[in-house]
């Protein structure tokens, strides 16, 4: 809980290789931004930050790491005297306080606090005030760090919004775990982009080819199996658990692979916090909406919809497979609730796949059907900053006309910055009755 007393303000915390850097961050600070995506890609984080002094991209990423790549410590803020005849140091916060002894010009001193121009340090093992006005915080010497020492480095981040309802009430979002997987720096004026991934793009379930033929699987314990042999945790989250006689993972990546599975049954996978998560697009469409939003309510600051048919807006699917040994053919169909027998601008969308029972070639049909559907309504929304609206959560739409109804995030993008705290969701309409 915040002091409801105090102004509704928006906070970042990061840590980098276990070092807490969010203090150091902050007055260099120009953005940092989170993408969450519901499936397909990768989380991301990227911060930015101003470089004037040329000390971020060699002095920070240094002090977060040591050659043995565990976190180093963070020393106290120090500072150097400025004044040229030194300064005293005293008992109290107060020129009337006794005169304990004296720090001369350029000595350096770690200062643990400040309050009404006194900063509190450490002066012969006990507590000590000087004058804040005779001290400057001393620039940090750089150094530089390897490719190796940097890249792959551990980001966690959280945005909290504070006193937001005037209340007092805070709300945390929990961004997640990232692997520090880019660094660039352009100018002038010098800007540092940090930028991490979920997922990073050379770890070994990307980027390791294989040939493996899985037998009496489950679609849940294929996934488990592959987080477990990867280093990661895994979440199933849907009642429905294709079972696998056989399928073949041929020159093909263990996220490339579970990928495709994960299409094919109509499940999404998203990769956060060193996690495959995996759930059913259905039942998430059919929670609750989280909010409305209204053509007139102006709680947006932009928006951006879209209504595309072509290659996404089927009519029927139907799912066909011929035995090679027996000459038996299984075939099914799915519908869509406006399909209608004899008009003439129907879509069918045709997929050949192996299947073994009339259940299952209907059960992939209206996956399929689902899958190449969902995209056809896109709306796009600038938010004021909301840590609920997350992938996942539904939104619905009033007053918008043809674009009315039920829609799920897709992908949700926060923004802390210089402009304050936004939120940009890109949705999908909900597909209903199929």
């Amino acid at each position: 809980m915040s002091d409801k007393n105090l102004a509704r303000r928006t906070e970042i915390q990061v840590f980098l290789g276990g070092v807490d850097v969010t203090k150091p961050l902050q007055k260099n600070l120009l953005s940092l931004t989170y993408k969450d995506n519901e499936d397909d890609e990768s989380d991301m984080i990227e911060i930015q930050l101003e470089d004037r002094d040329g000390v971020w991209l060699t002095q920070w990423l240094a002090d977060s790491t040591e050659e043995s790549g565990e976190p180093a410590s963070v020393p106290e803020t120090v500072f150097k005297v400025t004044a040229p005849s030194g300064i005293n140091v005293r008992s109290g916060p107060g020129a009337d306080y006794a005169r304990v002894g004296s720090l001369s010009y350029g000595s350096e001193v770690e200062v643990e606090s400040m309050s009404n121009g006194w900063a509190r340090i450490s002066y012969g093992g006990s507590e000590a005030y000087v004058n804040a006005s005779y001290i400057a915080e001393a620039e940090p010497e750089a150094t530089v760090m390897t490719e190796q020492e940097t890249l792959g480095l551990k980001i966690q981040a959280s945005i909290i919004r504070r006193n937001w309802n005037d209340d007092g009430s805070d709300k945390i979002l929990d961004c997640g775990e990232f692997e520090l997987d880019d660094v660039d720096t352009s100018g002038p004026p010098s800007v540092v982009t940090i930028k991490g991934v979920a997922l990073p793009f050379n770890s070994q379930i990307r980027q390791v080819r294989k040939n493996k033929a899985w037998e009496s699987y489950s679609l849940s314990g294929i996934a488990n199996e592959m987080a477990s042999l990867n280093g990661m945790a895994c979440m199933y989250e849907s009642s429905y658990d294709p079972h696998y006689e056989r399928v073949e993972q041929l020159a093909m990546s263990d996220i490339e692979f579970l990928s495709n599975l994960c299409h094919e049954a109509g499940i999404s996978l998203k990769v956060t916090n060193n996690m495959l998560v995996l759930f059913d697009q259905r039942e998430y469409e059919s929670k609750p909406e989280l909010l409305t939003i209204t053509k007139d309510d102006k709680s947006y600051k932009s928006y951006k919809m879209r209504i595309g048919r072509a290659n996404k807006q089927f009519t029927s699917c139907r799912v066909r497979y011929i035995n090679p040994e027996t000459g038996q053919l299984i075939q099914a169909y799915a519908y869509t609730p406006n399909y209608r027998k004899n008009n003439k601008s129907n879509q069918q969308l045709e997929i050949k796949a192996r299947v073994s029972s009339y259940a299952e070639a209907k059960a992939r049909a209206e996956k399929e059907l689902r899958l190449h559907n969902k995209r056809e309504r896109t709306v796009m929304f600038m938010l004021e900053g909301n840590p609920d609206l997350v992938a996942g959560v539904t939104v619905k739409l009033s007053g918008w006309g043809l674009w009315d109804g039920k829609y799920i995030i897709n992908s949700a993008t926060h923004i802390v910055g210089t402009k304050g705290y936004m939120t940009q969701i890109w949705l999908r309409r909900v597909l209903e009755g199929y």
